[in-house]
């Protein structure tokens, strides 16, 4: 888990010019115990505060954190608005959990007069689950969520094809090439905002260009060892850009990408 001091020292060095800190990587955040320490105190720098999370954390004392917290958008990822479809991709995951805690957090939210954390309730379609899309939006409409995001899914392998690839391609990334074989939707070209726009950084303070690098196969530089503007301004960094700007087909991140 990130730890709280290289945290709050990253922080220290950024915060005359961050703006939007989005507290989540391939993972949850409710299960740090000092993560709402940190979102306090990156909120007191005067850093707008984002996160996502499955929900499941979402009871009485979490929710009161929060409110408390100056988190200002929470994002809920609830790709499923029956368990049986739900769990087909979030395995394990229980979604009266999920709605109870949305539920919970609204009603909080509103008896306090608070105008966050904005509710993003977020849907992941796919081709198991795209049939359920006007009841969600229904179900959505009743709770007073802040916003909808339906977002298409990144697939592996979506060459093959795959059972997750919506029927409705203006929810997919990718569409049939017509010999069985199946592509990217969008042109791959030789440009990407990201690099300009932001970085991410690990668990462990490594510093990869964005969050398709899942791997870290992109290792920058690192937060424990060095400055985010010398790692911002570093050789690697220039070389990588430069790599995108050139021939962005050579990044395997890039290869599944839609931005």
């Amino acid at each position: 888990m990130l730890q709280e001091a290289l945290f709050k020292k990253t922080i220290d060095q950024v915060q005359g010019h961050l703006t939007w800190l989005h507290l989540y990587f391939q993972g949850e955040p409710f299960l740090n115990p000092r993560f709402l320490e940190m979102v306090s105190y990156a909120d007191s720098k005067g850093v707008f505060t984002s996160t996502s999370t499955n929900a499941h954390y979402l009871q009485e004392k979490q929710v009161k954190e929060v409110l408390q917290s100056g988190l200002k958008q929470l994002i809920v990822s609830m790709d499923g608005i029956t368990q049986d479809i739900y769990e087909k991709y979030r395995v394990g995951g229980t979604l009266e959990k999920v709605q109870e805690g949305i539920k919970l957090l609204l009603a909080e939210r509103n008896k306090s007069g608070q105008n966050f954390p904005r509710v993003v309730l977020q849907f992941l379609v796919t081709g198991q689950n795209e049939h359920q899309l006007p009841e969600l939006k229904q179900w959505a409409k009743e709770m007073q969520v802040d916003e909808l995001q339906l977002k298409t899914t990144q697939i592996y392998d979506f060459e093959n094809g795959s059972e997750l690839i919506p029927s409705d391609l203006g929810y997919s990334r990718y569409v049939p090439e017509g010999n069985g074989k199946w592509k990217l939707k969008k042109k791959l070209e030789n440009k990407c905002w990201r690099m300009w726009q932001g970085a991410v950084s690990t668990w462990d303070g490594k510093v990869v260009p964005c969050c398709f690098d899942k791997d870290a196969e992109y290792v920058m530089g690192e937060l424990k060892a060095q400055s985010l503007a010398s790692i911002w301004s570093s050789l690697p960094y220039q070389n990588f850009r430069k790599q995108l700007l050139s021939d962005r087909t050579q990044i395997e991140i890039c290869r599944n990408c839609t931005e």
